[in-house]
């Protein structure tokens, strides 16, 4: 029998593929539910632009719904808002969207990148640095620390507009290149930041890279350079790539980007998926978020849960953002069934 290990350590082993007592249960994607904000008495959209509001749903994902880990911020919009963009910052019960770009339909928009000291000066990016410290300074268990940050691909179509993107990977080429290096060069300026913060992973979320978006060509040719690119400066902290739809068509391409980890939702099966990848990189999810989560029964999720941890998922996590109106009974019936497990 394994000696116990703490969550921080297990989570640690499963990144790796090493072996473990069982696959630790986290919070990869987005991880505030309405329940939860109740509790901790911190609320969306206020915690969006204020750290101590941001870190104090945080700190209280272990305790009331039992998730091993500890993550900020809540959405995919903050380095697009940096960038020039209006975001609306949502509702208690919904996360920020973008809503105009400054460059959007403009294949040849003036583009403009700022320094660091600028980076670190715009409002929400100094809230989530604050953010970070107070969770690593004050997490009560040893709880893996995650930083969320948004793919380089899905920040260029904030910028271009997600379909005029796509459009000008075919039409305008040169065009669509330009405005994915230019989201490149920043998040990867905030990247090697990010790395001095001393968190243990990034969850890298890249929606507009799917499969249901673009081909494993286009991938090759314009996302798949620039998350090597953007995770080349890391060299302590892991990289977890969340990728939304069925990518098994492209899970060798994900794998390709040097990622830790790959997080898939349950549109990609399990079973395929782990064979597929063959330990090249940690497998995390694959519970489904609208279904069962939102919308099944306890054991429905359970149920849910034992697929994957039967197909071999390294840990075990919703398989995309949590919707905040998911019933905390719900998310313990993927912590419980993955804790209880006999393995």
């Amino acid at each position: 029998m394994m000696s116990e290990i703490t969550p921080r350590e297990r989570f640690f082993k499963a990144m790796k593929c090493e072996k473990v007592d069982r696959p630790p249960v986290c919070g990869m994607t987005t991880t505030g539910t309405t329940e939860l904000m109740d509790h901790v008495d911190a609320y969306w959209p206020e915690a969006h632009t204020d750290a101590r509001k941001m870190a104090k749903i945080a700190l209280g994902v272990y305790d009331f719904l039992g998730l091993e880990s500890v993550r900020v911020p809540y959405c995919l919009t903050y380095e697009a808002e940096a960038l020039g963009c209006t975001v609306n910052l949502g509702k208690k019960n919904s996360t920020p969207m973008v809503k105009n770009s400054p460059f959007k339909a403009d294949p040849d928009a003036k583009l403009e990148m700022m320094d660091e000291k600028a980076m670190l000066k715009v409002p929400r990016n100094k809230v989530i640095v604050d953010a970070v410290n107070i969770i690593i300074k004050e997490r009560k268990a040893d709880l893996p620390t995650l930083l969320g940050v948004t793919g380089p691909f899905t920040i260029a179509g904030h910028l271009a507009g997600t379909e005029n993107l796509v459009l000008w990977t075919i039409t305008e080429p040169d065009s669509a290149k330009r405005f994915i290096s230019f989201a490149t060069d920043y998040e990867k300026m905030w990247l090697k930041y990010v790395e001095t913060l001393g968190v243990d992973s990034i969850q890298m979320s890249e929606p507009s890279a799917s499969y249901d978006m673009i081909s494993p060509e286009m991938f090759d040719e314009f996302a798949l350079p620039s998350l090597k690119n953007v995770y080349k400066p890391l060299r302590k902290t892991m990289k977890i790539l969340h990728i939304c739809g069925n990518m098994l068509p492209m899970l060798d391409h994900m794998v390709a980007s040097g990622a830790t980890a790959l997080s898939v939702e349950e549109k990609t099966d399990p079973f395929v998926a782990v064979k597929k990848v063959n330990k090249r990189a940690a497998l995390v999810g694959n519970v489904g978020v609208v279904r069962p989560l939102l919308q099944g029964t306890p054991k429905d999720v359970a149920d849910s849960t034992v697929r994957s941890i039967e197909a071999g998922f390294n840990i075990i996590s919703a398989g995309c953002g949590l919707s905040a109106l998911i019933s905390t009974e719900n998310i313990h019936a993927m912590v419980d069934t993955a804790k209880n497990w006999k393995y």
